[in-house]
C-alpha cells in the first residue's frame, strides 16, 4: 500500500478561507505551537477564560474520538449536526472552486468559520505540525503567540535538529505581537527562539520560569506573576511537566490582562479556579477497565500519549516515581501496552520506556477517521525494535487492544506489576471506544 504524503504550505488554506470571507480576520487568537504541552496549555487557558465568562473557541488536533472533538465552544465539542453541516459547507466551497485542500485544511477552515459565526471572544488554536507552514498559521496579528516545550518530532517535515525544529515552531510569531515561551529542556531551543524573536520584532517576549510544587500540600504549586507577586494554585493534571504547562498558561493570561482591555478584569481567583478545574483526557490518566474485562479489578490502567522521545522520557520518570514510592504497584516492573505511528522515532521512545524485567505487549491502533496519512507501526516491527535494545524484557504481541489488556492484567495479577498503555493518542482513543 502506498502511503499518503502530506505537504506543508499555506497556499490552499488561504484560498479556501478567502472563499468563505476570511473568518480568521475577525478572530482574537491565542496561537500555540510546540512539541509537547500544547494541548494541556490550551486547556488551562480555556478553563481560566471560562471562569471569567468569556466565550471561547478552541481547536486541538488530532481529535480523540471523532473529528468534531477537535473543535470546541466553551470547552464542549461542536454538536455532531453543526459539525457535519459546517464541514460539508467548507467541503462544497473547496470542491466548487477546485482548491484541493486537504482534510486537515478543511478542518481548520471549519473551525475558523464556526468560531466566527458563534462570535467567540477568544480563539485558542493549537498548531497541528510545526508552525510556519501549518494551516492554522494564517493570523495577521494574533492576540499572543505561545511556544511550548520543543523536542524531536516530525523530523521529516521540520528538520533533524532542535534548532531547525525551533525555527519552524517560531514561524507562528508575528511582528509586533506578544510571545510567551514555555520552559525548555534544550538550550539550543532557547537560543534559536531568541534569535527568531529578535529577527521578527515582538512587542513583548517572556520566557517562563516553571512553577514549583509545595512539598506540604500535595498537588499545589506556586509561581511568581509578572509583577513579582506569588500565586498558589492546585494542578489537577498529573506529571511534573504540568508545572511548566500551568506556568505558561498563567503567564499568558497575566500578560493579556496587563496589555489587553478585554482581559483586564481577570482575577487571581479566576486563574486558580480555572487551573483547578482543567480536564485533558488521555494524558497521564487512570482508567478503570473492569467493564472491558467483565470482572472487577482494583488496579487501574495508566494511559498516556507519550508519542515522541521527550514524552516517553517524561512518562518513564513519572512511572519510576510511582514505583519508588510504591503508590501504584508493589513490584518494580511495568507491563507496557504499546502502539505507535509509523513516522515516529519508535526506537528512541522504546529506549526511554522499557527497562529490564518489564513486559511489552505490542498492538496496533485502528484506522484514524479523516486522517489517511496516519499509519500504525506493525506490531511485529515494534517487537524487532525492542529486541534491538537488548533488554531482559518479556516481549509479546496481541491481535487487538482487548487481548492486550487481558494479557497485561493476567501478568500483573501474578507479579503485581504496574500496567501502562501508551505510544499513541490513537491507541487511547481505541481504549475509550471500548469503554463506551
Amino acid at each position: 500500500m502506498s502511503q499518503i504524503t502530506y505537504k506543508l504550505n499555506l497556499d490552499k488554506i488561504n484560498v479556501l478561507l478567502k472563499h468563505v470571507n476570511n473568518p480568521h480576520h475577525r478572530l482574537s487568537a491565542i496561537h500555540i505551537a510546540g512539541t509537547n504541552g500544547k494541548g494541556s496549555t490550551s486547556a488551562y487557558i480555556d478553563s481560566i477564560l471560562l471562569k471569567k465568562k468569556l466565550k471561547t473557541g478552541r481547536l486541538n488536533t488530532p481529535h480523540l474520538l471523532e473529528p468534531r472533538d477537535s473543535i470546541k465552544i466553551n470547552g464542549e465539542s461542536i454538536a455532531r449536526e453543526d459539525y457535519q453541516r459546517t464541514y460539508n459547507f467548507i467541503s462544497t466551497i473547496n470542491s466548487k472552486n477546485n482548491i484541493n485542500a486537504s482534510l486537515y485544511e478543511k478542518l481548520v477552515a471549519t473551525a475558523y468559520w464556526w468560531f466566527d459565526t458563534q462570535n467567540v471572544d477568544v480563539s485558542i488554536v493549537e498548531v497541528g505540525v510545526g508552525g510556519r507552514l501549518d494551516a492554522t498559521n494564517v493570523f495577521e496579528k494574533p492576540l499572543i503567540n505561545v511556544i511550548t516545550s520543543i523536542g524531536m518530532d516530525h523530523e521529516t517535515f521540520l528538520g533533524n535538529s532542535i534548532e531547525a525544529i525551533s525555527k519552524e515552531k517560531a514561524g507562528i510569531i508575528k511582528s509586533g505581537c506578544k510571545v510567551v515561551i514555555a520552559p525548555q529542556n534544550e538550550e539550543a531551543a532557547v537560543n534559536a527562539l531568541k534569535t527568531c524573536i529578535k529577527e521578527v520584532g515582538c512587542s513583548h517576549s517572556i520566557f517562563v520560569v516553571s512553577a514549583k510544587w509545595n512539598p506540604q500540600k500535595k498537588g499545589f504549586a506556586s509561581l511568581k506573576l509578572l509583577d513579582g507577586t506569588p500565586i498558589e494554585f492546585y494542578i489537577p493534571l498529573l506529571g511534573d511537566y504540568q508545572l511548566d504547562n500551568a506556568a505558561t498558561a498563567i503567564t499568558v493570561i497575566d500578560l493579556l490582562r496587563k496589555t489587553e482591555t478585554k482581559f483586564s478584569n481577570i482575577t487571581n481567583e479566576n486563574i486558580k479556579d480555572g487551573i483547578a478545574s482543567t480536564l485533558w483526557p488521555g494524558r497521564l490518566q487512570y482508567v478503570n477497565v473492569s467493564s472491558i474485562l467483565n470482572r472487577p479489578v482494583t488496579k487501574q490502567l495508566l494511559v498516556d500519549g507519550a508519542h515522541n522521545p521527550q514524552g516517553a522520557k517524561s512518562l518513564r520518570e513519572f512511572v519510576d516515581k510511582l514505583l519508588k514510592n510504591k503508590e501504584f504497584a508493589k513490584a518494580p516492573k511495568v507491563h507496557w501496552i504499546y502502539a505507535a505511528s509509523k513516522e515516529k522515532n519508535v526506537l528512541k521512545c522504546l529506549d526511554a520506556l522499557v527497562k529490564d524485567d518489564d513486559t511489552l505487549i505490542a498492538v496496533e491502533f485502528s484506522k484514524v477517521e479523516d486522517m489517511p496519512w496516519v499509519y500504525c507501526c506493525e506490531k511485529e516491527e515494534i517487537v524487532l525494535l525492542v529486541k534491538k535494545l537488548n533488554r531482559k524484557s518479556d516481549i509479546n504481541v496481541a491481535e487487538n487492544l482487548l487481548e492486550a489488556i487481558k494479557q497485561a492484567y493476567d501478568k500483573s495479577e501474578k507479579d503485581d506489576g504496574m500496567i501502562v498503555l501508551c505510544g499513541s493518542l490513537y491507541l487511547i482513543a481505541d481504549l475509550f471506544r471500548l469503554l463506551v
